[in-house]
C-alpha cells in the first residue's frame, strides 16, 4: 500500500504527549499517529447502521443458489462500507 505525506499540526502538549507515548511502545511518532487513525476511523464507523440483510419474498422459492448470492452480495455491500 501506498502511502501519502500529510501535515498534522499539533499543540505542545498534544507533541509531548505523543512522542511520550511513541517512546513506551518503542515506535515512532508517525507510526503512533498512524495506529491511532486506523483506530479512530474504525470505532467511527462502526457507529454507521448496516444495511439490512435481504429479504427472501420475491413471490416463488429461491434456490440455495440464488440465496447465496443474494447474502454474498448483502455482506459484500457491508463490507465496503466499513
Amino acid at each position: 500500500m501506498t502511502r501519502k505525506k500529510s501535515t498534522v499540526y499539533l499543540d505542545e502538549r498534544a507533541d509531548l504527549r505523543l512522542e511520550a507515548e511513541a517512546r513506551r511502545r518503542g515506535v515512532s511518532k508517525a507510526e503512533l499517529m498512524r495506529i491511532f487513525l486506523d483506530e479512530g476511523l474504525l470505532r467511527s464507523g462502526e457507529r454507521e447502521p448496516l444495511p439490512p440483510l435481504p429479504k427472501f419474498s420475491s413471490g416463488r422459492a429461491m434456490t440455495v443458489e440464488e440465496m447465496d448470492e443474494a447474502i454474498y452480495q448483502s455482506m459484500k455491500r457491508r463490507a465496503e462500507k466499513r
